[in-house]
């Protein structure tokens, strides 16, 4: 067995130490691993490059669907069974659809390190894909795209995403429409199972009470036998986001509102600066602009916020809130000034500091449990941030000048370049 390791100490505060290792097995499947003794659980975080985006237009949900059967049996157990012996076993296993790639997570108690490894191959490589259980998961999607219909929040996404992303794949819907749910069938499933799930395509992260050759083996049982045939390629750039302003209406007492704005790529050696604008603008919660001068001293809201949203080689920012629908366009000329002052302004001193230390501070959170750690590491390597890291976070933060975040809010942000989708029936 070809085992190829690296090992990494780091120290976070002075007080947290983070060790890694670089594994390989024998087919050359890469992942990153942390020995973790201090529970007696194994936790596997991995993803595969793809999701919905790789949906063929008129199966649209086809991911969406298939990683909702993976649980439901597989080629040697029913659907029941294998629910049955991942309960007796402590086992847990989710896989969901994103717009970028399929998510998964698979933690076992270590007593039951086998048997759990077992369903884990079992359900990743030989689905059931009963016909009945496809049935019955297909009614539960299309009821849910249904329900999503008359669900305020859940529908002001929908529109969004169906606007702000114009041409490009992120338009759709992950759970595709109920034309495209009805048209997919089992062969279409297990097609796209063999597509989807290619080994050259896996990105993994493990952390757990387990030595690093057994764990080998054990990721070399579950993804060694999968396909080798197909690269997914990298989520195309968005070259034509939307700008202004869509509404759709609906009867309904409050109106929501979501906006977007180009972002960047989460390796892009400018991402903490906007990162820490973010933070400031709409991200820091109780400390953040929006929730200060919109909320607080205005009352215009009841929350409101923005976020970073990073992929392969791209990104956007979003935000939202909820009002009263005569508030509506006097919410979003609040978001507007306050955007605009940013760009003009930049940020304070004491706004870069405070953002600087929360970031800082927070990271530690990411090793509270095996499987955040698993996770962590798999984000890491997903977003190609470098084998260096988690040395090299607290530098860059660290290097950080007041004057280069300014200069790059004022180049990046626009005004111009905001898009509002407005959903329920505004005043005005």
């Amino acid at each position: 067995m070809k085992l190829i390791f690296v090992i990494l100490l780091f120290f976070f505060n002075s007080s947290h130490s983070f060790e890694y290792e670089k594994l390989e097995t024998k087919s050359g499947i890469k992942f990153w691993f942390v020995e973790d003794k201090s529970i007696p659980i194994i936790s596997v975080s991995f993803s595969f490059r793809g999701g919905s985006s790789i949906d063929f237009s008129e199966k649209n949900g086809i991911s969406n669907l298939m990683t909702s059967l993976m649980d439901e049996g597989t080629s040697k157990l029913t659907s029941s069974d294998f629910k049955n012996q991942m309960k007796l076993n402590g086992m847990r296993l989710n896989l969901s659809s994103q717009k970028d790639k399929i998510d998964g997570s698979f933690q076992i108690i270590a007593s039951q390190l086998e048997q759990g490894f077992e369903l884990f191959y079992q359900a990743l490589n030989h689905p059931r894909f009963d016909e009945e259980d496809i049935e019955r998961v297909r009614k539960q999607i299309i009821s849910s795209i249904k329900l999503d219909e008359s669900d305020l929040s859940t529908l002001a996404s929908n529109k969004f995403n169906q606007f702000f992303f114009n041409e490009h794949n992120f338009s759709r819907n992950v759970k595709g429409s109920i034309n495209t749910i009805s048209n997919i069938d089992r062969y279409d499933l297990i097609n796209f199972h063999k597509n989807a799930f290619q080994k050259n395509n896996v990105i993994i992260g493990v952390a757990g009470n387990i030595k690093k050759k057994k764990i080998t083996e054990l990721i070399e049982k579950v993804f060694g036998n999968l396909e080798n045939s197909e690269k997914i390629p990298p989520v195309k750039k968005f070259t034509r986001l939307a700008k202004g302003e869509e509404t759709y209406k609906m009867k309904t007492p409050q109106t929501s509102v979501l906006f977007g704005h180009p972002g960047l790529a989460r390796n892009n050696e400018n991402f903490f600066a906007l990162r820490i604008a973010n933070y400031i603008f709409g991200g820091g919660g109780f400390q953040s602009r929006l929730y200060k001068n919109v909320r607080e001293k205005k009352g215009l809201v009841y929350s409101i916020y923005s976020y970073l949203l990073s992929y392969d080689n791209d990104g956007v920012i979003v935000g939202g809130f909820q009002t009263r629908n005569k508030s509506v366009y006097q919410t979003i000329k609040n978001v507007k000034n306050e955007w605009k002052r940013l760009q003009s302004k930049g940020i304070s001193r004491k706004e870069f500091e405070n953002a600087k230390a929360y970031f800082k501070g927070s990271f530690t959170r990411n090793f509270t449990s095996t499987i955040s750690i698993a996770r962590l590491l798999q984000i890491v390597q997903y977003f190609d941030l470098g084998e260096d890291y988690f040395e090299k976070r607290d530098e860059i933060i660290n290097n950080l000048e007041l004057k280069e975040v300014n200069e790059i809010i004022s180049k990046f942000f626009s005004s111009d370049e905001l898009f509002f989708m407005i959903v329920g029936e505004p005043e005005g």
